[in-house]
């Protein structure tokens, strides 16, 4: 008897081979690609991402274990029409840091914080989910899971240190008008020898 010329449920067996073949192919490569693009947990936090962050994108500085890392972070609410000083937050990196929060505005299902940021003559950076209007005026909606995504970048750095300055929104409150924004500012340096 041909095993392959047989039929099983109305097919024939070499049919049900190949399909069978195919679906094994694929969960092997459903598993395959799983593994490969998982995302790696980094250490350390938000110093460890903004360490990793400098690695990737400002290679010229030297990162090394010898690095000590400082972290500042605040949350402050405004309500729109309101701005907050946060110089302090700067670790005399930038000679000016405001945030402005001119107001909630609804956009594709969902309310972004209109803020604007004075940096000292810097251009701050943004997330694939954060609208750019303008030089440093955004458009961002609540924070996701994804930090990078949500939120609004700088990054700076000299030969002996390199400074991350990270905000997004936590909360927006549509019945008060206010916005509940993340300041998030890591700098890491050498160690004095």
């Amino acid at each position: 008897m041909d095993f392959l010329n047989a039929t099983l449920f109305g097919f024939t067996a070499w049919r049900i081979y190949l399909a069978a073949a195919l679906l094994l192919f694929f969960v092997g490569f459903v598993i395959w690609r799983v593994r490969t693009t998982k995302p790696r947990s980094g250490s350390g936090g938000a110093a460890g991402n903004a360490k990793k962050f400098a690695e990737q994108h400002m290679s010229t500085i030297p990162l090394t274990d010898t690095q000590r890392i400082d972290r500042l972070q605040r949350v402050v609410t405004l309500k729109a029409g309101e701005n907050a000083d946060l110089s302090d937050l700067t670790f005399g990196r930038l000679s000016k840091f405001r945030i402005a929060f001119a107001g909630i505005e609804h956009a594709k299902g969902q309310e972004f914080a209109h803020l604007k940021l004075e940096l000292g003559g810097a251009t701050a950076g943004c997330g694939a989910s954060v609208e750019e209007i303008g030089d440093n005026d955004f458009l961002v909606p609540r924070e996701m899971g994804d930090d990078q995504r949500s939120s609004i970048t700088y990054m700076s750095g000299r030969a002996d240190a390199v400074s991350y300055l990270q905000v997004k929104v936590k909360k927006i409150d549509i019945v008060e008008g206010s916005a509940a924004i993340d300041v998030l500012h890591v700098r890491g340096r050498k160690r004095a020898a």
